[in-house]
């Protein structure tokens, strides 16, 4: 009998779990709130343990040429000094692409895969082993997947506990329609106090500009962008700052969500909607992807799929606990660092790039499934 799947969210997380498993013969359907499937935001970093799951899924092949293939990565201070480099190979390697390059490859792999997509289907919750939809529709499924966000409706529906916590940071996203500020492949990350703005080329077209800062500095949460005040940090950047000022900015605090499990009866909590966390390694898509990954291949030729989806908890979710603490300590030292240490600032920074233990550590989950003893192409023979 072929087994069913609804899934709660057309973003990333739900359109990539949808397609692995319509590849392994289940009957899935995605809901997605909005009236199509689109990315909101600018630019995104795919790290080595995405690129391993896209190209299983054939997605890198759909967009390879619409991205970047980052050769190093640099921190430079406000001066232009150069305090960390790192090349970007083997279990660092980095594509960037702009978000909707991303989703519009998994969206076509998923309809290529069977999977019935459903816009302007507004999830409200679970009720028993049914999805149910605003409209008042029940959706019966072998299994649900919560794909929906950080503030996600089924993860509240369940009384699990737990949700989502603010963070006192500010990031302003830009995608700029030019590569006149990244003429080489690399991604650069400029440091001057408490802010930081990152520098990186996505694709043939477009260079993907992300600016943060504590909340309290008013003058940088501006929208439209603050010119004088932003010059007056990093006065090397003025023309980019002048580049973008009127351009179309999208803006959030960080955050980080508790879950206290990731699944109750035949419910998959998924993405940011389990993990979500602090963008500072760049790793929210790849933890989704990794752990979208892991579900899939657990759950073939399983048949007790709640004793799965608690096996796949205990498997994996290490690595998106340690990513999130990283994830979390990174941002708070980049905003609290005091001015009066100021000194020692460029030594600790040197410390995240060139200490292998602190880097093995802060980036466990570049190194993919590998981690939690997981194959692509695992047949399992029950759990």
């Amino acid at each position: 009998m072929t087994r069913k799947a609804e899934i709660s969210g057309g973003g990333i997380g739900g359109l990539a779990v949808a397609t692995m498993l319509a590849n392994d013969g289940w009957r899935v359907r995605v809901h997605e709130q909005g009236p199509e499937i689109r990315e909101i935001g600018a630019g995104i970093y795919v790290k080595n343990n995405s690129l391993e799951v896209l190209g299983h899924l054939g997605v890198i092949d759909r967009i390879r040429d619409r991205g970047t293939v980052l050769e190093k990565a640099q921190i430079r201070f406000a001066d232009g000094r150069i305090r960390q480099e790192r090349r970007l190979a083997g279990a660092a390697q980095v594509h960037t692409y702009a978000r909707q390059t991303l989703i519009e490859g998994l969206r076509d792999a998923a309809m290529d895969a069977g999977v019935e997509v459903n816009t302007n289907s507004r999830v409200v919750g679970v009720d028993a082993d049914a999805l149910v939809t605003q409209d008042g529709g029940r959706h019966p499924a072998d299994l649900i997947v919560a794909a929906d966000g950080v503030h996600s409706t089924i993860r509240q529906s369940l009384g699990i506990g737990g949700g989502f916590t603010e963070l006192p940071t500010r990031i302003d996203r830009f995608l700029v329609r030019s590569r006149r500020f990244t003429p080489e492949l690399q991604t650069v990350e400029h440091w001057s106090g408490h802010r930081r703005i990152g520098v990186t080329p996505a694709g043939p077209e477009h260079t993907y500009v992300y600016m943060v800062a504590p909340s309290r500095e008013t003058a940088a949460t501006r929208l439209p962008l603050d010119v004088g005040d932003w010059a007056a940090h990093f006065p090397l950047l003025r023309s980019l700052f002048e580049h973008i000022g009127d351009l179309p900015a999208t803006q959030y605090s960080y955050g980080a969500v508790d879950c206290p499990r990731w699944s109750a009866g035949r419910v998959a909590i998924l993405g940011d909607a389990a993990h979500g966390l602090p963008p500072t390694l760049g790793q929210g898509a790849g933890l989704t992807l990794m752990n979208a990954m892991a579900l899939t291949v657990m759950l073939r030729e399983a048949e007790d799929i709640p004793r799965v989806l608690s096996a796949w908890e205990q498997r994996v979710r290490f690595i998106s606990d340690r990513t999130q603490r990283w994830s979390r300590y990174y941002d708070a030292f980049t905003r609290q660092w005091p001015q009066s240490l100021h000194f020692v600032h460029p030594l600790v920074v040197w410390g995240f790039g060139k200490l292998g233990f602190l880097n093995n550590r802060m980036r466990i989950a570049d190194r993919g499934l590998r981690t939690a003893g997981i194959r692509l192409d695992e047949r399992p023979s029950g759990c």
